[in-house]
């Protein structure tokens, strides 16, 4: 019996590995309240500006929403430093990861990623039927004439987390700006900044004011993280307008929803809320710190709010250990990293659980 067949490289595609969920957890091995340091979620919560605004935009959930996102694009416009003209809202920032790939990129066309990255930039471009080409890192930071080195004559994105997912490493302005000049102007560079807000080095800068100089550049920008807003889905491309414009040919309409977009403009001018996530963020990374160097475990300085730490030959029996004690961290092992865990900055409690159930796991 015939039946439909895919596109032939949909076969190719790994599938998205998320953290475990809660609810997983507590099923699996029967823990009543587990906790979860997996997935760089926000321990506050969302910004209580925002819970506001989506209870006031309840009474409107009949309509559809504004298809342009406009007053949300101001609100990112003003907070991220650019334009509304340059700015497209996307049903997270995997929307704009794959606008970019459905824009530019034809089967068999190249996309270099580096060797160990957020696994969806891979996933996007394989959908479109591209190449993808891992690029060497140095030390577990991108490296980048690893990258440069990487170009073919067929590259036509350059995806970047930056800082990077999962190893917490950044590349500093210098580094941003040498990659720049390298990468052919034909030639995309998408700069990934999810994890932006939590840099602590005064070395790192935003690439949002170099969209300007450069037309290959796009920067994508989530409120997952530092604004606890990852279940409403809210993220940003900021591109050149001629990039821009082909990405909006072909954004879906509606796409973000009313709810989101009215949680997303409050959010972004809820500093409050950004000061005490930074300030939880990096009290928690400061004692995970002290935690890993009392107990003799090698770590990753993190520009992000999360640690990627080096457990050994037994990471993945530690990891699940932690499971059963109730406490999800992520594996390295799909990264390639198999001796790591990665651990999300919790609550002062949540951390605290964490590194008792570790010292036992050990």
């Amino acid at each position: 019996m015939k039946v439909p067949e895919p596109a032939p490289w949909v076969s190719t595609i790994p599938e998205y590995v998320p953290g475990r969920s809660k609810t997983e957890i507590a099923r699996e091995y029967g823990v009543a309240s587990p906790i979860k340091l997996a997935s760089n979620e926000n321990p506050l919560g969302p910004s209580p500006k925002a819970l506001a605004a989506m209870h006031s935009a309840c009474g409107d959930a009949h309509l559809y929403p504004d298809p342009d996102s406009l007053a949300l694009r101001v609100a990112a416009a003003r907070f991220f430093g650019s334009t509304p003209d340059r700015i497209v809202a996307g049903n997270g920032s995997d929307e704009i990861i794959d606008l970019v790939c459905r824009a530019y990129l034809r089967p068999g066309d190249e996309v270099v990623i580096p060797a160990c990255t957020f696994s969806y930039y891979g996933i996007a471009a394989r959908a479109c039927g591209a190449v993808v080409t891992h690029a060497p890192m140095r030390e577990l930071r991108i490296d980048v004439t690893g990258i440069v080195e990487s170009l073919g004559g067929e590259t036509r994105i350059v995806f970047v987390a930056n800082p990077n997912n999962p190893t917490g490493t950044c590349l500093v302005r210098d580094e941003v700006l040498e990659l720049m000049n390298r990468v052919p102007r034909d030639v995309l560079v998408v700069m990934d900044e999810a994890y932006g807000a939590f840099t602590r080095t005064p070395e790192f800068t935003s690439c949002v004011g170099l969209v300007g100089e450069n037309p290959n550049l796009v920067t994508v920008h989530t409120l997952s993280k530092s604004h606890g807003l990852a279940g409403m889905r809210v993220g940003f491309g900021i591109a050149p307008r001629p990039v821009l414009e082909n990405m909006l040919r072909i954004k879906p309409p509606f796409n973000v929803n009313h709810l989101a977009q009215k949680a997303g403009e409050a959010a972004l001018d809820d500093k409050d809320f950004l000061r005490r996530t930074l300030k939880i963020t990096w009290d928690g990374l400061d004692m995970l710190y002290a935690s890993f160097d009392r107990l003799g475990l090698p770590y990753v300085p993190s520009q992000t709010n999360f640690v990627t730490v080096h457990i050994g030959e037994h990471a993945l029996r530690v990891y699940e250990t932690l499971l059963r004690k109730g406490i999800i961290t992520r594996s390295m092992a799909s990264f390639g990293l198999e001796e790591y865990i990665r651990v999300s900055v919790g609550t002062p409690g949540e951390n605290d659980a964490f590194v008792a159930a570790l010292e036992e796991a050990l």
